[in-house]
């Protein structure tokens, strides 16, 4: 009998465990839910923003998108300069600085086209596009890692 009583306290303690957490997850979910709502909401009209304004947007999207992805192949190309052991000092030079000469026109273009920007949007239409990264924040854009990376990071792995 006194087994009875036992095993009858341990079931209700787990099923009061059980419950605890199916309420847990409920509050968690519905959370959630509500968050996501209000993401939604947001436009850029909501915001204020005109036409000529979004276009100005797009255009510093794409300026930066492809600034992005002229220095992922600038990376590739210093770095065929670098497994190149015939190369000469002059060459490699002329290739750095060249490099470098776009990607300060490029940056430029950008800050222009940004410090336009900051002058007609308005203040909230500024952090929510600040929050995206549309307008620079100070942190870098994320780069995908290339195949190359990925061998280069297995083979430190292993030596580890």
């Amino acid at each position: 009998m006194r087994n009875d009583k036992l095993s009858a306290h341990v079931w209700i303690k787990r099923m009061v465990g059980i419950l605890i957490c199916v309420a847990f997850c409920g509050v968690v979910a519905s959370a959630q839910k509500g968050s996501n709502d209000n993401a939604e909401g947001v436009t850029l009209a909501d915001l204020g923003v005109t036409e000529i304004q979004k276009t100005e947007l797009e255009t510093l999207w794409k300026l930066k998108r492809q600034k992005q992805i002229q220095a992922v192949e600038d990376l590739k190309t210093l770095n065929r300069l670098a497994k190149d052991t015939l190369a000469v000092d002059t060459d490699i030079q002329e290739t750095l600085t060249e490099l470098r000469t776009k990607r300060k026109e490029a940056q430029q273009k950008i800050e222009k086209i940004e410090e336009g920007l900051l002058q007609t949007l308005p203040i909230r239409a500024q952090l929510h596009l600040t929050l995206l990264g549309v307008l620079d924040n100070g942190i870098p854009p994320r780069i995908p890692k290339s195949q190359t990376n990925k061998k280069t990071d297995g083979a430190s792995q292993q030596r580890k």
